[in-house]
Formats: C-alpha cells, sequence, structure tokens
C-alpha cells in the first residue's frame, strides 16, 4: 500500500518483513499502486474497479476499529470476540501449547489486538513459572501493515494485560504485508529473530525477491494476497486470479492484462507436485526447507474471516502456501463467516449509522492522494479528483456466488480528471467520464457454508482439528493442521430445498473432483505407501512385529510382507500376459510362497480356513525387518516404472494416466487391496493400543483432548433420533457394470469407466419387501448398548463387545488408537461390534437391522454427507451427524460401516475373478454378512464408491461395523 517515502527504522520489538526497503523501491511501489489504480479506472464503464488495497491505510484502520466498536450491526467482530472469550483456553488446549516447550504465534493481519488478547492471556496461563521477559516461552508475533498501528496496539496490549504476559508470552510486531510475513518465516526469519546478529539489515536481506527466488522458487508467484481488513469484501472478479504484480504482498487482479493465469486445482491437490517417496514419508518438517523446520511450533492466527476476501480458488492457494509444517503440530487458528441470511450480512455491511460507509469512502482519499503523488498525509481529506459529493457508498448480496459486494457508486454524469505522474509533470490530464448510478468494485467478501469450508480445506490439504461456533450459530472458528498425508474425496451430492448454502458457488469451484480416476494416480500411490508406512513404521513398535492382536490373523510382520508381495505377483502376471516373458518376481523370490495370502479363520472354528501361504513357525526362520523394508521399496520402483512405461497422459489432465484395461485393472486392485489392509491392520493394532510396549498413537496428527471434547454439547448430551419411511416395494439399483472379461490389453480403459470387485457387478435391480419400513436416522450409540449390555447381559455372562475394556476398576472403556477412553467420552460414537450383537440390540428395541437392499437406499437419500468421518478425516469415531430431512440436508454415522442382514452370498448374474478368484467366492458360506458403507479408518475411493460390498464374519467382533435399526411397519 501507500507508503512514507521516508525510510523509517525500526523498531527492536518490531521485525521489519517489507520486500522493499530502499526509499527508491518505496518510491516505486507507489507507482505500482498508480498503476493499479489507473488500470482499474480504464476499464470500459461498469467494468471498473479500485484496488481494496486502498482502504488500509493508517486511518482506514482506524476507521475499521470505530466501526467494530460503534455498528452492532457488524456481527462478525462480535460473534468471534465472543467465541475467544468463552473457548479460548480450549483452543489453546487443542493446539497443543504447553507452558514448558517453546512455541511461535503468528498473527495474520493483526489489528487492534481486541480480541487477540483472550488468545494470549490463554497461552500465559500454560505457563506455570514466569521467566525474564526475554526468555519467555511463547513468543507471539501481531503481522501488520502500518508500523504506527503495530506500536499502537502493542503498547495497548502492554499497557492492560502486560503484567500477565510479562516472562510468558513476549509480544512482538512484524511490518510488513502476508507475503513478506511468511517469506520470513519460511526462510528462517523465525529462527533468527529469537538469536539477535548484528547485521540489523539480516531480515531485508533473507525476504528480498531475489533470495526468496533461489531458496524456494515455488513460493515466489504463487501467493499474491491481498491485504484485507478482518471480515471485509476483496476486490476479485470471478475469473482466472493469481498476478504476477505484487506490492507488499498484495495485488489486483484487474490492474493488469499481463497476468499469469490461475492454475486449476487438480482433482487430487498432491499431484500438483507428486513426490513418490518409495522407503519411508517425508519429513514432516521439510516441505519449507531446513530453515523453517529449526523453529518451534508454530501457530497461525487468520481471524475476522479475512479469508472471504479471496476468491474461492485463492483461498485454496492462499491456504496451501501456509507454512505449517506438515506432521509437526503447526495450527492455523482461523475465523469464517458463515453463508447466513442475505439481509443480515447486507445489514453487517452497510449500517444505518454509516461507519461502514465512512470506511470505504475513505478508499478515493487514499486513492487521490496516491494519484497526486502526495505521500502518507492522514489527515488530509479528498475532493480534487473524486468530489466528495458525487460518490456513495453501495453494498449488496449475492445470493448466486455467496458474497458481499462493495462498490463506489457515482451520483451523477460526472468526469473525472486524472493527474500526470508527478514524476512527468509535462504529461497530459487524462479525463474518466462516469454515468450516474455506475458502479465501481472495492472489495468482495465471500461467505462459506459448512460444506464449503470442509471442501476448501480438503483442497488445501488441512486436517480439521476442531471447530467452535458463536452462540447465534453465524460464525466459526476453525483449527487446523497440516496432516502428513491426506486423501482427496469427491464432493459430496449436492443438497435440495433450502440447503443453497451447502452448495460451492458454480463460477468459482474449489474443487472439480466430481469422481476417481479409473486408474490410481501416483500422487494417490505415494499417499497410501504414506499411510502405510505410517502404520507399520511408527505406530508398530519392534516388540510387536511377531504378535498376533487377534489370534485369528497373522503375526504383524506378515503384513509388512504381504502388501508388496501381493503387488508384485500381480504385476509379474500382467506383464508377462502382455508379452513381457522376461518379467520375473522381484528378489527375494521366495516372498511369494510366505506372504501371497492372509488367513480369515471361522470364529466359531479356526482350523476351517480358505487356501492361504504356509508361514514359518518360529520367529528366527521369518525375513528380518530390513529384508522386508528393501523387497517393499524395490517393489515399489517396479510400480513406478510401469506406470512410467506404460502410462497414457491424458491432454488435460497430466497427472492422470490411462492404461491398456488389462494392466488398468491390476493397478487398481492392488491399490485397494492395500487401502483395504490399511484398515484392517489398524483395527487389528487397536487391540494393543494403550498397552505397555503396544500400538503407539498416530504420529503427525493432533492428540484429541478428549477431556475438552466431552464439553461440547454433541459429545455428551443425548442425540435425539427420528425415523423416516421407506416405502414398501421401492426398488433401489445395486451395483455397477464392470465386466472382467471385456478386459485387454488393446483398448485403453475409458475415463469414466469405474473399476470394482467381482461382488459389485453386474448392476441389478432389488425390491423392497411388501411393508413399508422406518429407519431409525441415528445410528446404534455406545451409549445406548452400554444400557442394554448392563441391563440383558452383563449378568448372563455374555462377552464383552471386541471394542470395548474393562478398566483395573471394572469399569467399561472404550478402544481407540490412543489407548481406552471412558465410556463418558464414547458415549455419543457409533457403536461398533459383531453383527450378532448389533441385531440383538435391534430386537431388543422391536426392530431389526436393515436389509442391503433397505441400507442402500437409506445411505443413497440421507448419508455421505460432507462432514462424513472417512478417510482419517480422525482416527477415531465421533458423534454422529443426523440428517435434516425437511430441509434435505445429508448427514453421517460418525465413522463406521454398517451391518445388513442379508447374507454374502452368489447372485444372479455373478461371475467370478479370474485376477482374483477366491476374493468373494470363497466366503459364500453362510457365515458372512454384507457390510456398507465405510469407517473413519477406510479411505475415501472405496467409501465413496457406492457399489462397494464389504462383508465379515456375524460373529467377528473386531471390525469398526455398527448398524441402525429398522421397523416394519
Amino acid at each position: 500500500m501507500a507508503q512514507s517515502l521516508i525510510p523509517i527504522a525500526s523498531d527492536p520489538a518490531i521485525v521489519d518483513v517489507r520486500e522493499q526497503q530502499t526509499s527508491e523501491s518505496i518510491s516505486t511501489a507507489i507507482a505500482a499502486l498508480r498503476t493499479q489504480i489507473l488500470a482499474g479506472l480504464y476499464k470500459p464503464p461498469y467494468q471498473r474497479t479500485l484496488p481494496t488495497l486502498l482502504l488500509y491505510d493508517e486511518r482506514g484502520l482506524r476507521l475499521y476499529d470505530d466501526l467494530t466498536t460503534h455498528a452492532s450491526e457488524y456481527y462478525l467482530f462480535a460473534a468471534e470476540e465472543q467465541i475467544l472469550t468463552d473457548h479460548a483456553k480450549e483452543m489453546v488446549e487443542f493446539m497443543g501449547v504447553h507452558g514448558d516447550e517453546k512455541a511461535v504465534v503468528v498473527e495474520l493481519g493483526a489489528g487492534s489486538l481486541r480480541k487477540t488478547s483472550h488468545i494470549l492471556l490463554a497461552l500465559a496461563n500454560t505457563v506455570a513459572e514466569p521467566t525474564s521477559p526475554a526468555e519467555a516461552p511463547i513468543t507471539y508475533y501481531a503481522l501488520d501493515l502500518e508500523r504506527k498501528e503495530l506500536l499502537r496496539t502493542l503498547d495497548f496490549v502492554s499497557s492492560n494485560i502486560g503484567s500477565k504476559l510479562s516472562g510468558r508470552v513476549a509480544t512482538k510486531g512484524m511490518w510488513g504485508t502476508y507475503d513478506g510475513g511468511l517469506a520470513f518465516i519460511r526462510t528462517g526469519g523465525l529462527v533468527k529473530d529469537a538469536t539477535p546478529e548484528d547485521d540489523d539489515n539480516r531480515v531485508a536481506q533473507r525476504c528480498g525477491e531475489a533470495n526468496i527466488k533461489e531458496l524456494h522458487p515455488a513460493f515466489t508467484t504463487s501467493s499474491q494476497t491481498p491485504t484485507p481488513r478482518p471480515g471485509s469484501p476483496a476486490v476479485e472478479d470471478d475469473d482466472a486470479h493469481s498476478s504476477s504484480d505484487r506490492l507488499s504482498g498484495s495485488y489486483d487482479h484487474d490492474a493488469s492484462t499481463n497476468m499469469s493465469t490461475h492454475t486449476p486445482l487438480t482433482s487430487h491437490p498432491a499431484e500438483e507436485e507428486v513426490r513418490i517417496n518409495i522407503s519411508r514419508p517425508a519429513s514432516p518438517t521439510s516441505q519449507f526447507g531446513d530453515a523453517s523446520a529449526e523453529h518451534p511450533p508454530l501457530h497461525i492466527l487468520f481471524l475476522g474471516s479475512s479469508l472471504g476476501n479471496f476468491p474461492r480458488p485463492d483461498a485454496v492457494d492462499f491456504l496451501k502456501s501456509l507454512p505449517l509444517r506438515p506432521g509437526s503440530g503447526d495450527t492455523l487458528l482461523l475465523g469464517l463467516d458463515h453463508r447466513n441470511d442475505g439481509k443480515t450480512i447486507e445489514l453487517a455491511y452497510n449500517d444505518p449509522a454509516g461507519w461502514t460507509a465512512k470506511f470505504e469512502l475513505n478508499g478515493l482519499r487514499v486513492a487521490e492522494r496516491v494519484l497526486q503523488g502526495r505521500g502518507e498525509e492522514v489527515d488530509l481529506d479528498y475532493g480534487d479528483i473524486f468530489s466528495k459529493d458525487g460518490w456513495t457508498f453501495v453494498g449488496k448480496w449475492n445470493e448466486l456466488e455467496g458474497r458481499h459486494e462493495s462498490y463506489f457508486r457515482s451520483t451523477r454524469k460526472q468526469i473525472v480528471v486524472v493527474p500526470p505522474d508527478i514524476d512527468r509533470p509535462q504529461d497530459p490530464e487524462t479525463p474518466v467520464e462516469f454515468d450516474e448510478g455506475e458502479l465501481v468494485k472495492v472489495e468482495y467478501s465471500y461467505k462459506y457454508s459448512d460444506a464449503e469450508a470442509l471442501a476448501l480445506f480438503s483442497a488445501a490439504n488441512l486436517r480439521v482439528i476442531n471447530r467452535w461456533m458463536d452462540n447465534k450459530g453465524m460464525y466459526s472458528m476453525w483449527l487446523l493442521e497440516r496432516p502428513p498425508f491426506s486423501f482427496s474425496r469427491i464432493q459430496s451430492p449436492s443438497a435440495t430445498k433450502t440447503t443453497s448454502a451447502s452448495v460451492i458457488a458454480p463460477s468459482q469451484p474449489l474443487s472439480h473432483l466430481t469422481s476417481f480416476p479409473p486408474v490410481p494416480t501416483l500422487a494417490e500411490w505415494s499417499t497410501l505407501w504414506s499411510l502405510w508406512d505410517l502404520i507399520t513404521l511408527e505406530m508398530i513398535p519392534p516388540s510387536m512385529l511377531h504378535t498376533k492382536p487377534i489370534d485369528l490373523r497373522h503375526k504383524c510382520l506378515f503384513y509388512l510382507g504381504h502388501i508388496p508381495t501381493f503387488l508384485d505377483i500381480h504385476l509379474t502376471r500382467v506383464l508377462k500376459r502382455m508379452g513381457k516373458k522376461e518379467e520375473g518376481h522381484t528378489e527375494p523370490e521366495y516372498f511369494k510362497d510366505i506372504f501371497e495370502r492372509g488367513i480369515d479363520p471361522h470364529v466359531d472354528d479356526p482350523s476351517v480356513i480358505h487356501p492361504h501361504s504356509e508361514v514359518p513357525d518360529k520367529d528366527e526362520d521369518w525375513p528380518a525387518l530390513d529384508e522386508v523394508l528393501a523387497f517393499r521399496d524395490r517393489v515399489r520402483a517396479r510400480l513406478i516404472r510401469v506406470y512410467e512405461e506404460y502410462g497414457v497422459e491424458r491432454k488435460e489432465e497430466s497427472t492422470v494416466r490411462d492404461f491398456p484395461r488389462s494392466l488398468a485393472r491390476v493397478l487398481w486392485l492392488t491399490w485397494e487391496h492395500e487401502a483395504f489392509h490399511a484398515e484392517t491392520l489398524l483395527y487389528m493394532l487397536i487391540q494393543k493400543a494403550g498397552d505397555a510396549d503396544g500400538t503407539l498413537p498416530p504420529p503427525g496428527f493432533a492428540k484429541p483432548q478428549w477431556e475438552t471434547l466431552t464439553k461440547l454439547p454433541r459429545w455428551t448430551r443425548p442425540i435425539p433420533t427420528s425415523t423416516i419411511t421407506l416405502e414398501a416395494g421401492l426398488e433401489v439399483s445395486l451395483g455397477h457394470d464392470d465386466i472382467e472379461a471385456e478386459d485387454n490389453f488393446e483398448q485403453v480403459n475409458s475415463p469414466t469407466h469405474e473399476f470394482g470387485w467381482d461382488n459389485e457387478s453386474p448392476k441389478r435391480t432389488a425390491k423392497l419387501g411388501g411393508k413399508a419400513v422406518k429407519v431409525e436416522t441415528r445410528p446404534i450409540l455406545n451409549g445406548e448398548f452400554y444400557d442394554f449390555w448392563v441391563k440383558e447381559r452383563k449378568d448372563k455372562r455374555f462377552d464383552l463387545p471386541g471394542l470395548w475394556v474393562l478398566d483395573s476398576e471394572g469399569n467399561v472403556q472404550v478402544r481407540t488408537l490412543y489407548g481406552p477412553v471412558p465410556m463418558s467420552v464414547a458415549a455419543n460414537w457409533p457403536f461398533a461390534s459383531a453383527y450378532d450383537d448389533l441385531e440383538a440390540f435391534a430386537k431388543w428395541k422391536g426392530g431389526r437391522l436393515p436389509t442391503e437392499a433397505e441400507l442402500r437406499v437409506y445411505m443413497d437419500k440421507y448419508g455421505g454427507c460432507e462432514e462424513s468421518n472417512i478417510g482419517f478425516k480422525n482416527w477415531h469415531p465421533v458423534p454422529p451427524q443426523l440428517p435434516d430431512v425437511e430441509n434435505g440436508a445429508r448427514g453421517h454415522n460418525g465413522g463406521v460401516w454398517e451391518w445388513a442382514s442379508t447374507l454374502f452370498d452368489e447372485y444372479q448374474g455373478f461371475e467370478k475373478s479370474v485376477l482374483y478368484p477366491g476374493y468373494s467366492s470363497d466366503f459364500f458360506d453362510g457365515k458372512h454378512q454384507v457390510v456398507l458403507g465405510g469407517s473413519y479408518a477406510t479411505v475415501p475411493r472405496l467409501a465413496q464408491r457406492r457399489s462397494l460390498r464389504n462383508w465379515y464374519q456375524h460373529n467377528y467382533p473386531y471390525a469398526w461395523i455398527g448398524g441402525r435399526v429398522v421397523y416394519d411397519v
């Protein structure tokens, strides 16, 4: 933004992170702002714009402070302050800040710090004993454009709560823009600032454009970021948005016709730069280089719904650019306004007393000052170029795009005379004619429904740790982290009726992922390998490798060898069928003899078992772990070569490759096989979680704060239930058409073809029974099953459910991958156990479990919302979200598969798989039930495929499978 032409010496408590430091470069920056203004004014009539940046000089920041103080209609500030007042302590707990460990907190666009003081006090309260101020364990940086405002607000904090922060939280300022501050962090500035050097110009040198390009080329032009007031609209269009012009890290994409085109979001965000890692997951601290890896946990605050200033695709880009190190404990606390009633939003941005108008019209004063080359003259009003009575402020709500729009409105037909550049006084003046009523756009502010917010986070590779809402449900604060990996999911089915707020604005979709490509991409393989390696190398301690967490399964080491062996066997077979006779198995070849197929014996009689590999009897006869991992790496490298040699890149999606259909099926099958086994291994490992030398919690993901979570109403208050009626005789389509016999090596797989397991094909029709049924919208919960178990089973010596355990005092606890938790924590979670347990409960209530067709109809109509707990969104169940049947909003069951009363058996049209003959048919034994859906540990590619059918023995108690009760009418 416009800055003084005289450089200002930096205060010791303020770090200068501006990217332009000299008086010459500052003059250039002012000239660049003038260029943006002219570019907007010289557009055709009724398309004109002015940069949002004009609103944020020193006077504008004070006017905004007045607005939030006096305009009660501007609910965003009050809503966020109420959340922070009530929940700051919880937020700090979820951040994982402990006073005995160092932490850094950076607030982007800090403003007055009135709201932030609640967070600062909560941070200070984590420190048991204060140290000297210079050694305070927590450092807070307020980042803002205006140095004077930083000094004023830091002084406010010092005067009001400084005594409570001293020796606990050190408060500092960052003078500059988002880009400057983020570059400072990426290039190790936090570490250097903690250990000052003699060179006062160090920060300027480290944050200069040339240095950033040299150190981190990916960040030179990818995060052009507006610098808005909290909650204000931005001045962006609906088309492509990524400018090569930057002014202190801010931009107006309308200001120049010579800009780079916005890179469209890929179906899978991780594919923008695929880093295939065939050995171990990348270090969580390596994303931004060694410099940023050195600093302690980083917690970024981005409050006031400032993200709403970005067009939706640019909001994704900005969140991606934040230096949150994957799996490191870094967090982002983000404020977002909801898609509230349009009239309420319009009133918030155009209050009757005129506080908003006064703030907005200040932008004309700054524009005039810049055009006249007058520098910072805060108290001088405007009127020479933009007549004061010639312009008013207009705000309106755009329902379709989900945004508020702010404009300057010309009150009459007039001519604005633009003076020549101060450095070229000989140039002529330029007249710009405006019609009466013509609007000049200055800001947009995008609002987010729950579905839009979750799609935003998914596209930006962020995971929700927790969420807080204000008392009126109009505003949310989200705590997010960058996980070690994340799985993309397809957009959930659109809701109906009054839920337009849950549909992504059509002109600016956050993601175009409406279905998965038939063949998993290399990026998907990389993500799956990150998951697999995290489970096998970081959750299984060496002492568990030769143990069986479940007696009915193999020891843990078997699965480390089984996954690459299964892949290698199928690659060898398909390549030989393609004529590559020289292709042999990866060495050591004997692995195929012991690792090819696992076991799934009958629960009642473990001696009854399908064909399987013969494994060594003694621990010492098994291959060593290092040998298994080296084999795994060679097989992964082989797979990558297959992709490179046989994959055909799509013209418009270079990360997606197509293959001869027979090969494509093998690549799909082996990926899903590994994904299934990741979940299987986890439900085995949960049996040992919390034991001494037992399963370790998943690293790199924020640990649940159980005590704090139980304070949330939906975790503790009774969840009401209702029923919906399914009419008698209703027909439902099951499965899909995927005929394996049609595979060949001549035809490339169709981009729209959907592969599936043999029990999913062909498409067929099922009919509901002759009576209508009522289906409970709430799944069976732990708490209600516990009541049933105490009344009906405990004294009759029925077995304890497999996912429950008794503590030393005989209290029932529920198993999690973090160790058992009290029933008070898990009472509102979906109950998961054997089919027999859930069917007994359903009968006790006077109902039964649904058939496959009934469950399919229910899921099609009421399940699968954006918030569904699948794909490691959490590493544990959560309370379900019930569907809003009246408004057509979907729900989810909390993160479990669901049992059907239908036997898993052969049906008309079933054809056994050629590639994997025994996959389904080995279990057509009358002992297995159909299972639909997916759990919190089911990857979206599986959980979101409608045709997918799973199965388990009716008395198998270990898998994450729940159920719901239906009643015959």
